[in-house]
């Protein structure tokens, strides 16, 4: 409409857009799925507004499985990139190479594959950094589902935090359902505890250790503190410690009941979860 009055490569710098994408838009024939639809955008705008740590991919499953429209990532991305809008991006981890040091075997050997709930575990503590002290969570990932089978959080990184948290996940879980259970964790000297190391033989659970400095042996478990502090602890800059427990109480019962995720068939961790279980009690 406005090429005849100004040129059409200052119309498409205005507008965000190629003027090399603009012709083949022309040249393709004005198809409606790359026109710009004001239905669509503010469905992307609304779920990223109520989420707004969401990736393409998630609101991409987020919108399928909420309003049954099915959209591709580039066209959630094109309508994301038309606001100027994008998910938080998680701060990168630095990498160590691979050391042998320990004697308790790595029986992981950086395998995550899993063929049924509760065959591979894997367990970590981070830290929680609020305005008034320092505060540690240390929790327990399925590899099957990526859910959070247990948790817990304390002002101490003691002995206890993680003998607390191992305790509550083998209570939730029969010992016919975690039958050849697999529970691996890095070098710290909690996972290396004499206290720690029987708990686990008592319950015919096998451990495994991460080599020395090898932070990707376990990053499974590093995976998820990435998402909780991005998508639950950043997002508060004024945290204090007699908060920080409901905080972490309603994030898990999200991420566990209503996160999407892509690798697990675009369901939620505890969706997924029950998809393998059911047969069981057919």
């Amino acid at each position: 409409m406005l090429k005849r009055k100004y040129p059409v490569k200052l119309i498409c710098r205005l507008l965000g857009c190629s003027r090399s994408g603009y012709y083949d838009w022309i040249k393709i024939g004005r198809p409606k799925y790359k026109a710009f639809d004001q239905t669509i955008n503010d469905l992307v705008m609304q779920v990223y507004k109520e989420h707004d740590d969401m990736g393409i991919r998630r609101i991409r499953m987020e919108i399928k499985t909420v309003y049954g429209l099915i959209l591709s990532n580039r066209t959630i991305y094109r309508y994301m990139r038309i606001n100027g809008v994008q998910a938080t991006v998680r701060v990168k981890q630095r990498v160590y190479p691979k050391v042998a040091h320990h004697d308790i075997l790595n029986e992981l050997q950086r395998n995550f594959t899993t063929e049924r709930p509760n065959q591979k575990w894997s367990i970590d503590i981070t830290y929680i950094f609020c305005k008034d002290r320092l505060m540690y969570m240390c929790a327990i990932k399925d590899l099957y589902d990526k859910s959070i089978i247990s948790y817990q959080v304390s002002s101490r990184i003691d002995l206890s935090l993680v003998l607390d948290t191992v305790r509550y996940a083998l209570l939730n879980v029969t010992d016919s359902l975690r039958e050849g259970l697999i529970l691996h964790s890095d070098q710290g000297w909690h996972f290396t505890h004499l206290e720690y190391c029987n708990l686990l033989k008592n319950h015919q659970v096998k451990q495994s250790i991460s080599y020395k400095g090898s932070s990707v042996d376990n990053v499974p478990i590093e995976s998820f503190f990435a998402i909780f502090k991005t998508e639950c602890i950043y997002k508060h800059k004024e945290l204090y410690s007699k908060n920080v427990k409901s905080l972490i109480d309603k994030y898990m019962w999200y991420y566990n009941n209503k996160r999407l995720q892509e690798k697990i068939k675009e369901l939620a961790p505890v969706q997924y979860r029950n998809l393998a279980l059911k047969p069981l009690f057919i």
